[in-house]
């Protein structure tokens, strides 16, 4: 069952790779639909204030939470509150007080052990987790990939460009834009909210991280399409001339996240999961 699974999955991201890579041009835009917009997340200590969790188990949750939605995995959507306590200790976050602001601070050799113990603690197969450490222009050419292949996956980067070696922010990469030469990545930032653009050619976010789920080695337990949190996109969908239903995102600037960009209406939208309205493949083809 196990064999089968994994076979299934390889097929359908192989399935999905070959289409993107056909004969027809590479979508310049792509956006991942589905991961909830959740954070920033404080949690109860039953010891006096409560502490924030952090951006390392808030991308990690987002993260999960995409998996069970996608393809009906149960890591986080039982218990989304539980499941970022679970995560937050196993990765042995800690709270710092960094420009007077007290914040979770994930070591990056934490993020990978703690992130494969809470899967194997769900499901004893446990996961194959890949990661890549480069400059950006390497890390953005791998999540150009990912995301193609319809993999969503957490990327550590300089925040404020002031982290010297230390780079001090996870998010989860849902697209990217390659548009004109652009080489911007699409996040999910952990802060309440779905999108934000960071500038990969922009030296100040380096070093940079990636981490992402190469293969779960467990069937899912479970139906696909489950609610997990605050949907995605609220407010961006919209319906074409021909009646075909289109995203057109809002994505918020890494540099001042106080102000938006809004994207043209999408050239395509592939649902992939019967009455999951807001999980899809979302893509804009090169003019």
């Amino acid at each position: 069952m196990r064999r089968w699974a994994r076979i299934v999955a390889f097929i359908a991201l192989a399935g999905l790779e070959t289409a993107l890579t056909s004969a027809a041009p590479l979508p310049e835009r792509m956006i991942l639909t589905g991961t909830p917009p959740f954070g920033p997340t404080w949690l109860a200590t039953g010891e006096g204030a409560p502490i924030p969790a952090g951006c390392g188990p808030e991308a990690a949750r987002i993260l999960l939470a995409y998996y069970d939605r996608r393809y009906g995995y149960r890591f986080v959507g039982d218990d989304p509150g539980g499941a970022i306590g679970e995560i937050h200790g196993r990765m042995g976050t800690v709270t710092v007080l960094w420009g007077g602001v007290r914040q979770g601070l994930t070591w990056p050799w934490s993020f990978v052990p703690g992130l494969a113990a809470y899967v194997t603690a769900r499901y004893p197969g446990g996961a194959t987790i890949g990661t890549l450490d480069g400059d950006p222009g390497a890390a953005f050419a791998r999540s150009v990939d990912l995301v193609r292949r319809g993999v969503p996956h957490v990327i550590l980067f300089d925040w404020q460009g002031t982290g010297g070696i230390f780079p001090n922010h996870y998010a989860v990469v849902v697209g990217y834009d390659t548009s004109e030469g652009r080489q911007l990545l699409v996040l999910n930032p952990g802060w309440g909210y779905d999108f934000q653009l960071l500038n990969m050619s922009d030296p100040a976010v380096a070093p940079v991280t990636l981490f992402w789920i190469e293969e779960i080695r467990d069937p899912p337990a479970a139906e696909p399409g489950i609610p997990i949190g605050p949907p995605s996109g609220v407010g961006m969908w919209e319906v074409d001339a021909a009646g075909r239903l289109q995203f057109r995102p809002v994505l918020r600037l890494h540099h001042d996240p106080r102000s938006a960009v809004r994207w043209p209406a999408s050239s395509q939208v592939e649902f992939l999961v019967p009455g999951a309205d807001d999980l899809a493949i979302v893509t804009w083809d090169a003019h």
